[in-house]
């Protein structure tokens, strides 16, 4: 009994050293130990020293955690998950499904590998016979033949294509003369192939190039059955594309390191030592791996594994005690029964009846659930899942009779103000009478939502170009047309459509959607309630911005940004009394970027947060540099984003900023667009008003090109207005920019603000602004943005040029007599 009291005290004990497990596991430094388990097809040793560059890395980048690479293969990595030795796992892209179904693995980034330069997000199989076999120029001519592929596993180099196979009506295992692995690595295939001992062969995308660019292979010795084309992708191939391998962590991860690692990873450069170690580009955020899944349940692989089928006979045979024993409790039943007979027939036609209904109301939920599986629930269009069967079937039907399919991606034109305005209510409905619109009145094989404002039309029956050109203004007229909802009876919105064609355009239906929803892009771009046709420069342009951001976060790390100061003018005095801070990118290769060609993407990217750190703190550090070189005070003015804007630690980062460089706040002038002013009025007033009470004085940049509204000038409490360059450019010559500038200028004074005019370049438009009273100017007047150095030698050397300006009031009253005179 004295031990048994002891239990409870023991049970204590050791749960408190379970918990204490994971300090104890810590370096004496403070830093948790990870470990990332790495799939090695090669030796572990080569393996461990290909990953742990990248492991090294991520020490680097994440805060008291230290990580070391584990290289395990197959069965050991399977047993390491299952009983949590590791935390993260990198393995091939068919082992992560089966852990992600079996163990419950989740992927935070995908491998972007790189063959031979480029950087590579898919790969896929190729299926590579002699050239000089002219019987073999479709899948189906390997009826009959002999086949070589790499391993029984292999995704690119076997199952990639055994469904690529089992698509074209082709059974490998019936219709072939034999399937035979080689093992890895791939090129045996080939030298196989080359040697006579099978008729066609299966390896990964890209090992052909490979073994030509080396030279171990002859040109036109092999050529590629059945090849396909993929836009972006440079490699041969003859199956569907799938995503590399992936960046998985597992269930007891911590989500903060979980999220600390995807950031990093998604950050790393590519030209980073850990990428050139790992022989890889980069990491992209985590693709879908869908199609991997559909492919192994389809071929039956693990872990959709068919259930073997075991007879009577067999089971008889190996386990004879069971069915004796289940036939004795069979005829004890049967026993049972016969003494209840009587008592069970008079309930027996009840029964019926309720199983009956029973079954009927099943079968009726069973249909319901099916029609909900495959229809969006608000407007009961087919949805993505249905719309994939049905533009499948339209596809290959298209194959057969050599015909054309389109696919019309539409999206509702600022349907997000009509929610944000109205309410959602008003938008659901909105979306119903248009759903019922779409499938009542517009000719299409199918019409589906996939989810939002964002719709689907499927058209087959459509044979030229300039047919489809008037389906699609047929669609934007029907969708133009009054909604009468939420007590408006004429509403209207307007809808951008973009179209791609099978076959001109793409062969798989993924592929189509997503050069259709380039094309949709392309129209908003080109004002919106319009139709383009999806172009190959689209893709261009697409690979483009990923490398403009690639650079540019490059250009983060390795310090490529500059500041550059343009000078504002005192007007009366003449005298340089401030400046305003303007980012410039200095590429190694390609020189001066222009803003306008990386800000946007910044903005879109969310690099624009970093950006503007960067410059707000250079521009504040400059400031008081010149100061004690003995430069003349000046002000500096820098523009705010509207992600700044939001970002909670604003007023903390602008005080930290301050206090660091020691520029006093009365001299820092931040300027934001009136139109982060207006979209983010909740979330901006607040901020506003705390760094009011800090001393910075407030501007609005651009003015007169966004709401334009007054009164967000008195609740912002704004300081400054700046006049848009665009109502300076053809002063004073053009009579409505001279009306507009006398305008803003009047109304800024009587509210008690300060006026700067932007783009100032010649002495009249500096004359005219003079006579209205405008406080300040910049342009290239007095200079274009210059670096630090250069400004501060302009300074220095610049002698003010005053000017003697007529008493405002008259001055504008003659002005605008003058104006209205003019005819």
């Amino acid at each position: 009994m004295r031990y048994l009291a002891t239990l409870p005290r023991l049970l204590i004990l050791l749960i408190s050293l379970s918990v204490a497990a994971p300090a104890m596991a810590a370096d004496s430094d403070g830093a948790s130990v990870y470990t990332i388990g790495v799939l090695a097809f090669r030796d572990a040793e080569e393996t461990t020293a290909q990953w742990q560059p990248t492991a090294d890395y991520l020490s680097t980048q994440v805060d008291a955690a230290e990580f070391r690479i584990q290289a395990l293969n197959y069965p050991d990595l399977e047993q390491a998950v299952a009983t949590g030795d590791v935390d993260f796992v990198l393995t091939n892209t068919g082992h992560y499904v089966r852990l992600e179904a079996q163990q419950g693995i989740t992927r935070l980034a995908t491998l972007i590998a790189e063959e031979q330069g480029q950087p590579i997000r898919q790969f896929g199989g190729t299926i590579l016979v002699l050239d000089e076999r002219n019987d073999l120029q479709s899948l189906d001519d390997l009826r009959g033949q002999r086949l070589l592929v790499v391993e029984e596993d292999s995704l690119g180099g076997w199952l990639a294509g055994y469904g690529a196979l089992r698509n074209a009506g082709v059974d490998p295992f019936e219709d072939l003369a034999s399937v035979h692995y080689t093992g890895m690595p791939h090129y045996r295939v080939i030298e196989g192939l080359l040697n006579g001992e099978a008729d066609a062969g299966m390896v990964r995308t890209g090992v052909l190039e490979e073994r030509l660019q080396s030279g171990d292979l002859p040109a036109d010795t092999l050529r590629v059955l059945a090849p396909r084309k993929t836009a972006g992708f440079p490699f041969a191939h003859s199956t569907r594309l799938y995503p590399e391998w992936p960046f998985s962590r597992l269930g007891h991860t911590p989500d903060q390191l979980a999220e600390a690692v995807t950031i990093a990873l998604l950050s790393l450069p590519a030209d980073h030592p850990a990428a050139r170690e790992g022989g890889y580009h980069g990491w992209s955020a985590p693709l879908s791996y869908g199609a991997v899944h559909e492919l192994l349940e389809e071929l039956g692989r693990p872990p959709y594994d068919r259930t073997v089928a075991i007879t009577l006979r067999a089971y008889w045979e190996a386990r004879p005690e069971v069915l004796l024993g289940l036939m004795a409790g069979l005829l004890l039943l049967g026993g049972l029964a016969a003494l209840y007979y009587r008592r069970l027939n008079r309930r027996l036609s009840l029964e019926v009846e309720q199983r009956r209904a029973a079954e009927g109301r099943l079968r009726a939920h069973e249909a319901r659930l099916a029609y909900q599986a495959g229809h969006d629930p608000l407007t009961g269009l087919p949805n993505r899942t249905l719309l994939q069967e049905h533009l499948d079937e339209a596809m290959q039907q298209a194959r057969r009779r050599d015909g054309l399919v389109a696919i019309l991606f539409v999206d509702l034109d600022r349907f997000k103000n009509i929610n944000d305005s109205l309410g959602h209510r008003v938008g659901d409905d909105l979306l119903q009478i248009l759903g019922e619109r779409l499938k009542t009145r517009f000719k299409a094989r199918t019409v589906a939502r996939i989810g939002g404002d964002e719709f689907i039309a499927v058209i087959d029956d459509a044979a030229e170009h300039q047919e489809l050109e008037a389906r699609a203004r047929q669609l934007l007229d029907l969708i133009a047309e009054p909604f009468a909802v939420g007590g408006w009876t004429n509403l209207q919105v307007g809808a951008s459509i973009g179209i791609a064609l099978f076959p001109e355009d793409a062969t798989e239906a993924g592929e189509l959607l997503t050069q259709a929803d380039a094309a949709m892009y392309e129209a908003k771009d080109a004002g919106r309630n319009t139709f383009r046709f999806y172009r190959t420069a689209l893709t261009d342009a697409a690979n483009q911005r990923l490398e403009i951001e690639n650079r540019l976060r490059h250009a983060l790390v390795q310090n490529e940004l500059e500041v550059f100061y343009q000078p504002q003018v005192h007007m009366t005095s003449g005298k340089i009394t401030g400046i305003e801070a303007l980012v410039r990118w200095r590429d190694p290769e390609r020189g001066l970027i222009a803003p306008d060609v990386f800000i946007p993407l910044a903005e879109e990217t969310g690099l624009i947060t970093a950006i503007g750190d960067f410059v707000l703190r250079e521009a504040c550090r400059q400031v008081v540099e010149w100061d004690r070189q003995g430069l003349p005070p000046l002000e500096v003015s820098v523009n705010l984003s509207a992600r700044q804007v939001a970002a909670p630690g604003l007023l903390h980062q602008l005080r930290q900023v301050l206090n660091e460089s020691g520029l006093p706040a009365q001299r820092l002038t931040l300027e934001l667009t009136e139109s982060t002013l207006m979209e983010q009025a909740d979330t901006t007033r607040g901020t506003l008003q705390q760094l009011k009470h800090l001393g910075v004085a407030l501007a609005i940049d651009d003015f007169g090109t966004g709401y334009s509204s007054l009164a967000y000038l008195k609740e912002f409490a704004i300081d400054i207005l700046k006049i848009d360059q665009t109502f300076v450019r053809d002063l004073p010559e053009d009579r409505n920019d001279a009306e507009l500038a006398m305008t803003i200028i009047d109304m800024a004074h009587n509210l008690g603000l300060d006026v700067l005019a932007e783009g100032v370049e010649t002495q009249a438009q500096r004359a005219f602004l003079a006579a209205q009273g405008c406080d300040a100017w910049q342009g290239y007047l007095c200079s274009r943005p210059l670096p630090a150095a250069s400004l501060a030698r302009l300074v220095n050397d610049h002698e003010p040029e005053p000017f003697a300006r007529p008493a405002p009031v008259k001055a504008a009253m003659a002005t605008r007599r003058h104006l209205r005179s003019q005819p």
